[in-house]
């Protein structure tokens, strides 16, 4: 049982939050065992939306972006097939493309509030999709080299710093920037929200 002595400390700990303008009166006294507080918003658990695979990349829809760390590749993201789902998880045809040509070319996807990559897909030889029906999402490690999967969370896709979680905008948004890119600067984050001001 609380002694007298416990709950008066209590109610005047929870009236000092409530002069600072920190919790209601009705917070004040509340509980644990109490009901929850009624209307406030209640964090859903994900639902990840089900996309197919878009068309094959055409050259002139490809943006190439520039990986940080080193690589003998180079990085594209297909502009036209960039969308943002309402589970906010972007989605993109990524062509990595090495020096003798050759293209590999995946459907894959980013959440920006957890910090995951996902490829649902992968382009064969006759640019039909071989889709990964075990697909699984991984944390995104920044990487010494072919460092892209970082690259295009933390510098074009997602919100970095206090507001990180979510996109950096809209498809249009987020492919305007990877179109025209800011240069490196390092005191000025490249994913920061002045991304979304132009």
């Amino acid at each position: 049982m609380t002694s007298a002595s416990q709950r008066r400390a209590i109610a005047l700990a929870g009236l000092a939050l409530f002069a600072l303008g920190m919790i209601s009166p009705a917070d004040a006294v509340r509980r644990r065992d109490q009901d929850p507080i009624h209307g406030a918003p209640e964090e859903l658990p994900f639902s990840e939306a089900k996309v197919a695979p878009p068309a094959y990349p055409a050259d002139a829809g490809l943006i190439e972006f520039t990986a940080t760390g080193r690589t003998r590749n180079r990085f594209y993201v297909d502009g036209t097939s960039l969308s943002v789902g309402p589970d906010e998880v972007i989605r993109f045809v990524l062509v990595v493309r090495t020096p003798s040509k050759v293209n590999n070319v995946s459907f894959s996807a980013v959440r920006c509030d957890t910090g995951e990559w996902k490829d649902y897909a992968y382009a064969r030889t006759d640019k039909s999709w071989a889709v990964d029906e075990q697909a699984k999402w991984r944390p995104i490690q920044e990487r010494g080299f072919n460092n892209y999967q970082h690259t295009l969370f933390a510098e074009f896709f997602c919100y970095g710093g206090v507001t990180s979680g979510g996109p950096l905008g809209s498809a249009e948004t987020i492919v305007r920037n990877l179109k025209h890119p800011f240069p490196p600067d390092q005191h000025t984050p490249r994913n920061f929200n002045q991304f979304q001001q132009r």
